[in-house]
């Protein structure tokens, strides 16, 4: 069994350094790109004071043509997107690695817990930031 638990602990790692790494290296592009331009890519927001007061979020659309006109501001949330994505992913892989080993009460805790974690991000999340 060390040898299984070890090849876990291994992927696991694996998910997390990739994922780390990737998110840095767009966040890092998006960093570049910024001081290059000079600008955000979604026009004068204005200075911190008024950005903070105005809550500027931009939308979906926005968002995704931003990212394929390599807006600066977009790259970045890519990057952070990334980022948050990657600890989601961990508890997703490890679904998959418990159910391999037939330990189902493992599965179904983990199963929990990512139910848990989207709920919060994708319901509970929007509903506070529309309040």
């Amino acid at each position: 069994m060390p040898s299984t638990e070890n090849d876990f602990n291994r992927v696991i790692g694996l998910v997390l350094r990739f994922g780390v790494t990737i998110a840095f290296a767009v966040i890092a592009l998006g960093s570049v790109l910024l001081f290059a331009e000079g600008q955000t890519g979604y026009g004068s927001l204005g200075s911190a004071e008024q950005i903070y007061n105005s809550r500027f979020v931009p939308g979906a659309g926005s968002f995704l043509q931003g990212i394929a006109t390599a807006k600066p501001f977009a790259i970045i949330d890519l990057g952070l997107i990334l980022l948050f994505a990657t600890p989601l992913a961990r508890v997703a892989i490890s679904i998959f690695l418990f159910a391999e080993e037939k330990r189902y009460i493992f599965v179904w805790i983990t199963i929990l817990v990512l139910s848990i974690l989207l709920f919060s991000t994708f319901v509970i999340g929007p509903l506070l930031a529309s309040g």
